[in-house]
């Protein structure tokens, strides 16, 4: 894939093409929230759409991911709070109609420009994490700004996009926008693209043969995602039987957690092999997945995982996993924070053959697919309209 080259804000001209839409995000980080704004991006380019990506900062591994044909551009900002300016810039020169912002920085700064620009555009901002963590609100000192600046911006938007009904409630909660519409939709996962990454070989150490089997995990190395407690329940399995732990992914825990298995005495048998592009080769081959969050806005690898046919256990925390999962019916769900659990769900999944992918998480999984979730952006955003527009003007030019 040629990716498209990114174009600074400050050379933006009035007289460019004005997009059909905008999708605005902080950076190109490998996180879920960025790859679902590029799967979007593809299906809207796909359509007919005139499409601009615009991001705070032109940093991270998914930039040669957007597609050629989105009009990439960068606000230059050094941080994401400093990028209004920019923003406003970008408002006033491109004029798009629509905007869908995703993370929940990207999402203030979208609605102060809502708020102050002098350029009117719908805006629909999407709740892709959790607004609290887990516990007491009140007692999570660390979160009360970022909660104060939701709560005085968030008002400015036309509407919200939850990815899960957890998410969906918790917006409803906050005071001021459960008048709002807020559209639970679940996040674009599988693509045209997704049968033909899976069967390809993943690279291992050298310490994992052929026949041996590893248990993975996929995301940042943050605290939120639990891995204290996976690297605990894993230790509890090697003390039963041979097997490897992979983890896919980097993040300021990386230290922190190689230090945790050499005290475990588990270094030789867990593998931090930091962002891999194609995570889902790993999935297909691995013998069982693990989410171990404690708190999650969706849970995209395990949509993945599951369509690659490898079997998942995930704590069930809020929000997505018991959604995903349909209360258990296709996956494990173990308590958060419970190690024992944890390890006895993984001692369970290494002792059975991996089952063949039925026909009911099949159907299933197409809940999660681009052409379904595609469709009911689409109709949320409005934009059904501007694609007979593009089309009937492709047949008067053809004529």
């Amino acid at each position: 894939m040629i990716a498209p080259a990114c174009i600074p804000v400050s050379r933006l001209v009035a007289d460019e093409a004005r997009p059909d839409v905008a999708l605005f995000l902080p950076t190109l980080y490998s996180g879920g929230a960025e790859r679902v704004q590029i799967n979007l991006a593809k299906h809207f380019l796909d359509r007919g759409l005139q499409v601009d990506l615009v991001v705070c900062k032109y940093f991270g591994s998914l930039k040669d991911k957007v597609p050629n044909g989105v009009r990439l551009i960068s606000l230059d900002a050094s941080k994401v709070m400093f990028s209004l300016p920019a923003y406003l810039r970008y408002l006033r020169i491109a004029r798009p109609p629509i905007v869908l912002s995703s993370v929940e920085n990207a999402n203030i700064i979208s609605c102060l420009g809502k708020m102050f620009g002098s350029h009117r555009h719908r805006l629909l901002v999407r709740l892709d994490n959790s607004l609290s963590e887990p516990g007491i609100l009140p007692l999570q000192m660390h979160r009360w700004p970022v909660m104060m600046a939701i709560a005085s911006t968030f008002h400015a938007a036309d509407g919200f996009v939850a990815v899960s009904r957890g998410l969906k409630e918790q917006l409803r909660r906050v005071p001021g926008l459960g008048r709002k519409p807020i559209h639970h939709i679940y996040n674009p996962i599988i693509d045209k693209e997704f049968d033909a990454q899976a069967p390809l070989s993943p690279e291992l150490p050298s310490s994992i043969g052929p026949k041996d089997p590893f248990v993975l995990a996929v995301g940042r190395l943050h605290k939120q995602k639990g891995y204290r407690h996976l690297l605990m329940a894993f230790a509890r399995i090697v003390k039963q039987r041979s097997a490897h732990l992979v983890i896919l992914g980097e993040g300021d825990e990386r230290a922190e957690l190689q230090g945790l298995a050499d005290t475990l005495g588990i270094a030789s048998r867990v593998h931090f092999l930091g962002y891999r592009s194609n995570a889902l080769a790993y999935m297909r081959q691995a013998a069982v997945f693990v989410l171990s969050s404690h708190a999650e806005g969706f849970g995209n690898v395990i949509v993945e995982a599951l369509a690659c046919g490898t079997p998942v256990i995930s704590t069930d925390c809020p929000h997505g996993p018991r959604e995903i999962l349909a209360d258990g019916r296709y996956g494990t769900l173990v308590p958060v924070g419970d190690v024992d659990a944890l390890a006895d769900a993984m001692a369970a999944k290494l002792d059975q053959p991996k089952p063949p992918l039925s026909n009911e998480l099949k159907e299933h999984l197409q809940l999660f697919s681009i052409e379904v979730i595609g469709k009911q952006y689409l109709e949320t955003l409005d934009l059904f309209s501007s694609m007979t527009s593009q089309t009937e003007l492709a047949k008067a030019t053809v004529a």
